[in-house]
C-alpha cells in the first residue's frame, strides 16, 4: 500500500476560487498591522539565580519562552535573564527609548517580588534585604517602571508580572504575600494624546500567592503561552482566558488577576475575519487535551490521561500541573499501567458489555477493574432497555455518537408490540414489486376519500356536516402541501406498520384503513387525531418507528421511501435525503458486506441520510479518488494516509479540522503515537483507522540451522555477522521484493529512526539547518550500503515484488524479512507444517541501528485511515466515529487481519502475531510514518530511489542524505515560495 497522490490541480482551483477574497483581508490587515508590527517593543526579564534567597527554576525558561512567543509576533524584544539591579535598571532605561511612540510596549517579568505599603518591588538577583530600609535600595519600584512607561509614551502599554510567588523576602521586612494592585494603575498611563490605553496582568489576585510550578513552566505562564498566539484573539479577552486556563490547572488555588484602562481593541496576532472564524470553530488540541484531562474526577482516569497527553505530544510539562502531587508517582509509569490505562480510556464510553467483559477478563486486579466493573454493570443494565433496537450485524447505533456491538436478537423483536399482520406487513415490503416512480406530489387520499365540498351538499345540509366538510378539505390541502409522493406515502405505511397501527397493503393509497391507523397514531402520541398527515405527525412517526421500520427493510426502493418521509419530517416539504458517500480502499468482500451491513444500520438510526459506500483496490484507489474529489458528487468520507497524503488533501480543501471534535475525549481512545500521523500543526485532520508495524520478522529454524542466536541480533554488528553466518550455511539471509522499491526504504527509515529517534525526523522535516544531512541519516544509508555488500538477498531480487518475497519467506526459503504485519496471513497459509509450526518457528524483532537505540518505545510504519470532507454535512462525523469505533475495528480486523488504530480493540485480538503487534504499537510513543508517504509524493520518490541504490551498493551515505533533503527542501520551497537554500 504505497500512496503518492498530490491534488495540485484540485488545490489551485480552491486557491483561485478563494484568491480575492484573501487578497482583502491581506490588505485590511496590513493597512492596520505594518506600522504596528514595524513598532511592537518588548522588555522580558526573568530572575532564577538569587544569592542570597535560593533558585527559582522557572523564572529564566518562563521568560524565555515568553520572548520567542513574542518574537513569533513580531515584537522586538530585549531580554534580561539573572539580572541584578544594575542589569535591570539599564535594560529597563533602553527599553524607555526603544519604545518611544512605539504602538505596542510589553514588559513582562519573572521572578520574585514583594509589596509593602501598597508598592510593589521587583526583586534583582543581588539582592540582599533584611528590613524594609533594603527594598529601596536594592529592588526596583514598580513606580520606576511606570515613570519609564510615562516618558515613552506608546500607544499601548502591556504589564504583565508572573511574580507573586511565595518568597523569603515578605518574613525580612514582614510584608503580605503577593503583590498589591493599588500601585499599578493603568489608568495613569492612558492620558497622553493618542494613548490606546493600558492594561496590568498579574498572575494572582491582590495580596494572593502564585505558584511557581514544577518542570516546565509556571501555572501562569503555561497559560499565556497557549493563548498569546491566537490570531485574532482581543487583548482584554486573551487575559480572561489566561485566568480561566491558571484557575482549573490550579483547582482554583490561583486567580489571575487583571487591571485594564484600554481605550481600543488591542491584538498580540491581528488576523482575518476568516483567520478568526476558523480559530472560534475549535482549540489547539493541547489545550483541549488539557481540558479533557481536567474534566476527569476519578484519580487513575485522570492520570489514565495524562499518560496519553504525554505519549501524544511528547511532553509531561503540563500534565504536572494538572495532576498536582500525583505527577510524582506519574513521572515514569510500567508498562502494566501504561497498557491498561490506554485500553480503557479507548473503551470507557462504550454502551457494550462486552468490551468490559474483556477488560476485566485481561486486568482483573488492575488499577481499573472497579471502575469497569460499575461501568459493566450499568451498560447490562441500559441493555434490556434498547435491545429492540439490534440490528442484523450486532452493531447497536445508540443516539447519535455511540456504537455497541451486541448478539443480534431474533428478527420479530425487531418490531415490538407490533401485530403479526403488521409485522409480515414489514417482512413483505422488500419483496413487493418496485414502487411506483411517480415523483410528482398527489393530495393524498383524494381518489377515495370522496371528499364532498360545501356549496354541493345543498340548502338542506346541516351547518355541522359543512363546518366538516371545510376541515376535511383544510386537512386534505395542508397534507397536499408536504409534497409527499407515492414512494413516501407508501414510506409512511411502512411507518403505521412498524407503529402496529396497520396492517394492510404497502401501495400508497389512503383508504379507511391507512386514515383509521393514522388517526390511531395521532391519539397514541398525544396529537389532535384527524386522520391526516401533517408534519407534527410525520416527525412523530420517524422519531419513534423509523428505526424499526428501516432495521427490517432490506429493499433499497422500500428503504428509500421511509428516508423520503424522514427528509420531510426533519426539513420540511421537497426535502431529500441526504447521501453521504464514503470512499474506502479495500479488496476484501467479508469486509464489503460487512460495511453494508453497517451502513443500513447507521441509515436506520439516522432516518433521512443514506450512506453509500465505494470500495476500491489499493493499487486504483489513488487515481480514482481524483476523478471523484473533480466530480458533482465527491466523497464525503475517504481513505486517506498520513504524512504527504494528508496534507495534500488538507492544503486542497478536502480535509476537515476534526480538533474540536476530538476535544471531547475521542481522541484519546485512539493510540498516541498513531493518531500523531493524522495531526498536522497541532490540529488533527484524520482519524486513523489500521496501523502497520514493519519488524524484522526471522525463521528460528533457520537462523539455528546457520548457529545464529537470537541476543546477537539486537546490535547492528551483530546482525552483520548474522548475515556472513547465513551464507556461508547456504541460507538466503534476507528476502526482500526489489522490483517494488519501497521495500528498500523500510530499511533505510528504521535505521535512521533507531539512530536518530523522534527528534531527528523532526527537525530534519521542519527544514532545520542541516536538515535530512544530518548525522542520523547520513549514518543510515551507510550502514543500509554496508548491508549491501555483504549480498543479504536472494539472487533475483531486483524481478520480484514485495508479495513473491513474501511467499519466499513464508515457505522457510529465506531466514529473514523486513515486512509488515500484513503479510502474516501469507506466512499463515504456507508455513511449512501449518500455523502450530508457524508458531515455533516465526520471531519478530526490532530491526538493529545501534546498540540500545535512541528511543526504545519508537515505531515505524503505516497508518490508514479517513478524512472528512470540509464540505460535507456534520453527520459525516457521526458516520465517521462508527467507522472507526472500538466495536467495528475488532470486526474489521477479525476480517482482515489488520491492526486496529483503537486501543480498546485490542481486547478482540486472539492471533498472538497481531497480539504482539498490538500491543508493541500501544506502547509506542511515537510511530514514525513511512517516509514516503511523510515526505508527499515526489520527496518520497526520492527517498524510494536512494534507498534502492544504497541497497544495491550505488549510493553511499552522504550523498544519498544529500539528495533526499534537496527534495524536501525543494518541497518546503513550493509551499512557502522561499528560496531553495545550498548546503555543503
Amino acid at each position: 500500500m504505497r500512496p503518492g497522490l498530490l491534488f495540485r490541480f484540485l488545490a489551485f482551483q480552491n486557491t483561485l476560487a478563494a484568491t480575492f477574497a484573501l487578497i482583502l483581508a491581506a490588505a485590511i490587515s496590513v493597512a492596520f498591522t505594518d506600522s504596528a508590527l514595524a513598532q511592537r517593543i518588548a522588555l522580558v526579564i526573568g530572575n532564577g539565580k538569587y544569592q542570597s534567597a535560593g533558585t527559582l527554576e522557572n523564572p529564566p525558561k518562563d521568560s524565555a519562552a515568553i520572548a520567542e512567543k513574542l518574537r513569533e509576533l513580531d515584537f522586538k524584544v530585549t531580554m534580561a535573564i539573572d539580572s541584578d539591579l544594575r542589569g535591570m535598571r539599564a535594560s529597563l532605561q533602553a527599553f524607555t527609548e526603544a519604545a518611544s511612540s512605539a504602538e505596542i510596549a510589553v514588559i513582562f517579568y519573572a521572578g520574585h517580588a514583594i509589596q509593602v505599603d501598597g508598592e510593589n518591588y521587583l526583586i534583582p538577583v543581588d539582592a540582599k534585604i533584611r528590613s524594609r530600609d533594603d527594598l529601596s535600595p536594592s529592588a526596583v519600584r514598580a513606580g520606576e517602571i511606570y515613570e519609564s512607561l510615562l516618558k515613552a509614551r506608546p500607544q499601548v502599554t502591556v504589564l504583565i508580572l508572573d511574580a507573586c510567588r511565595d518568597n523569603p523576602f515578605t518574613k525580612a521586612v514582614k510584608a503580605p504575600a503577593g503583590l498589591a494592585s493599588g500601585s499599578a494603575s493603568s489608568a495613569m498611563l492612558v492620558k497622553h494624546p493618542n494613548s490606546g490605553g493600558a492594561i496590568i496582568g498579574f498572575a494572582a489576585a491582590p495580596g494572593a500567592v502564585a505558584y511557581d510550578g514544577g518542570a516546565g513552566n509556571s501555572p501562569y505562564t503555561t497559560a499565556l503561552l497557549q493563548w498569546i498566539d491566537r490570531p485574532g484573539l482581543e487583548l482584554a479577552t486573551m487575559l480572561r482566558r489566561v485566568r480561566s486556563t491558571v484557575v482549573e490547572l490550579t483547582r482554583g488555588a490561583q486567580v489571575p488577576w487583571v487591571e485594564e484602562a484600554l481605550l481600543r481593541e488591542v491584538y498580540m496576532h491581528p488576523s482575518d475575519p476568516a483567520a478568526i472564524a476558523k480559530l472560534e470553530s475549535g482549540e489547539k488540541l493541547q489545550v483541549a487535551l488539557l481540558d479533557t484531562m481536567r474534566a476527569l474526577d476519578n484519580p487513575e482516569e485522570k492520570m489514565a490521561a495524562s499518560e496519553f497527553y504525554k505519549r501524544f505530544t511528547g511532553n509531561d510539562q503540563a500534565t504536572h500541573l494538572v495532576l498536582g502531587e500525583s505527577a510524582e508517582n506519574q513521572q515514569n509509569p510500567d508498562n502494566a499501567f501504561a497498557t491498561q490505562a490506554l485500553v480503557w480510556l479507548s473503551i470507557r464510553q462504550s454502551r457494550d458489555p462486552e468490551d468490559f467483559r474483556k477488560f476485566l477478563a485481561s486486568y482483573p486486579e488492575g488499577p481499573f477493574a472497579l471502575l469497569a466493573a460499575a461501568r459493566l454493570e450499568r451498560v447490562e443494565a441500559d441493555r434490556f432497555k434498547v435491545a429492540s433496537l439490534t440490528n442484523k450485524t450486532g452493531i447497536l447505533i445508540v443516539g447519535e455518537t455511540s456504537v455497541t456491538a451486541v448478539t443480534p436478537l431474533p428478527s420479530e423483536a425487531m418490531v415490538p408490540g407490533a401485530s403479526t399482520d403488521a409485522t409480515k406487513a414489514l417482512q413483505d415490503a422488500p419483496a413487493q414489486p418496485q414502487l411506483p416512480a411517480a415523483k410528482t406530489a398527489p393530495v393524498a387520499g383524494r381518489a377515495e376519500a370522496k371528499v364532498v365540498r360545501p356549496e354541493a351538499l345543498g340548502p338542506a345540509a346541516s351547518q355541522g356536516q359543512q363546518v366538516a366538510a371545510l376541515e376535511t378539505d383544510d386537512q386534505l390541502e395542508r397534507e397536499a402541501e408536504l409534497g409527499l409522493s407515492r414512494d413516501a406515502l407508501s414510506g409512511v405505511q411502512m411507518l403505521l406498520a412498524a407503529s402496529g397501527n396497520y396492517s394492510g397493503a404497502i401501495d400508497a393509497n389512503f383508504g379507511p384503513r391507512t386514515r383509521g391507523a393514522i388517526a390511531a397514531f395521532q391519539k397514541s402520541a398525544g396529537l389532535a387525531d384527524s386522520g391526516y398527515l401533517n408534519r407534527a405527525t410525520l416527525q412523530g412517526l420517524t422519531n419513534q418507528y423509523a428505526r424499526k421500520a428501516l432495521s427490517g427493510l432490506t429493499h433499497a426502493s422500500a428503504r428509500a421511501a421511509v428516508h423520503l418521509v424522514a427528509a420531510v419530517a426533519s426539513r420540511g416539504p421537497g426535502a431529500r435525503p441526504i447521501t453521504l458517500r464514503v470512499a474506502a480502499m479495500s479488496r476484501n468482500d467479508q469486509v464489503h458486506a460487512f460495511w453494508n451491513n453497517l451502513a443500513q444500520d447507521f441509515e436506520a438510526a439516522h432516518p433521512g441520510y443514506r450512506v453509500e459506500i465505494t470500495h476500491q483496490p489499493d493499487y486504483e484507489y489513488k487515481e480514482r479518488l481524483l476523478s471523484m474529489l473533480g466530480s458533482p458528487t465527491p466523497p464525503d468520507i475517504m481513505h486517506t494516509w498520513g504524512g504527504g497524503h494528508l496534507e495534500a488533501l488538507r492544503d486542497a480543501g478536502f480535509a476537515r479540522d476534526l480538533t474540536q471534535e476530538m476535544s471531547d475525549g475521542w481522541a484519546m481512545e485512539f493510540r498516541p503515537g498513531v493518531l500523531q500521523s493524522f495531526t498536522q500543526d497541532g490540529r488533527i485532520y484524520g482519524v486513523p483507522s489500521s496501523v502497520e508495524l514493519v519488524s524484522l520478522w526471522t525463521n528460528k529454524a533457520l537462523l539455528e540451522k546457520a548457529g545464529v542466536k537470537r541476543e546477537q541480533l539486537a546490535t547492528w554488528d551483530g546482525f552483520l555477522r548474522a548475515v556472513r553466518q547465513l551464507r556461508s550455511a547456504g541460507i538466503v539471509p534476507i528476502a526482500i521484493g526489489g522490483r517494488d522499491r519501497w521495500q528498500f526504504q523500510f530499511l533505510y527509515g528504521m535505521l535512521a529512526e533507531q539512530i536518530g529517534g523522534r527528534d531527528a525526523f523532526a527537525k530534519a522535516y521542519a527544514g532545520g539547518s542541516d536538515g535530512f544531512i544530518a548525522q542520523p541519516f547520513v549514518v543510515a544509508g551507510d550502514r543500509l550500503r554496508q548491508l549491501a555488500d555483504l549480498d543479504p538477498f536472494q539472487p533475483d531480487f531486483l524481478s520480484v515484488g514485495e508479495g513473491d518475497a513474501g511467499m519466499l519467506f513464508s515457505k522457510g526459503k529465506a531466514a529473514m524479512m523486513v515486512t509488515g504485519n500484513w503479510r502474516l496471513n501469507t506466512m499463515r497459509w504456507n508455513w511449512p507444517g501449518g500455523f502450530d509450526r508457524m508458531k515455533n518457528e516465526l520471531m519478530r524483532l526490532e530491526l538493529p541501528g545501534t546498540a540500545h537505540g535512541v528511543d526504545g518505545a519508537a515505531t515505524y510504519g503505516g497508518a490508514d485511515g479517513y478524512v472528512i470532507n470540509s464540505k460535507a454535512p456534520d453527520m459525516a462525523v457521526e458516520l465517521l466515529r462508527v467507522l472507526a469505533s472500538p466495536a467495528v475495528q475488532t470486526r474489521i480486523a477479525e476480517l482482515a487481519d489488520s491492526v486496529p488504530s483503537v486501543s480498546g480493540a485490542d481486547l478482540g485480538v486472539s492471533d498472538p502475531f497481531v497480539s504482539e503487534v498490538a500491543d508493541t504499537l500501544l506502547r509506542s510513543s511515537y510511530h514514525q510514518l513511512y517516509y514516503d508517504q511523510a515526505l508527499g509524493p515526489e520527496a518520497g520518490e526520492v527517498v524510494n530511489d536512494v534507498a534502492t541504490r544504497l541497497a544495491t551498493g550505488q549510493l553511499g551515505g552522504k550523498e544519498a542524505a544529500r539528495q533526499i533533503d534537496r527534495a524536501w527542501q525543494q518541497a518546503l520551497h513550493e509551499r512557502s515560495d522561499q528560496p531553495v537554500p545550498i548546503k555543503p
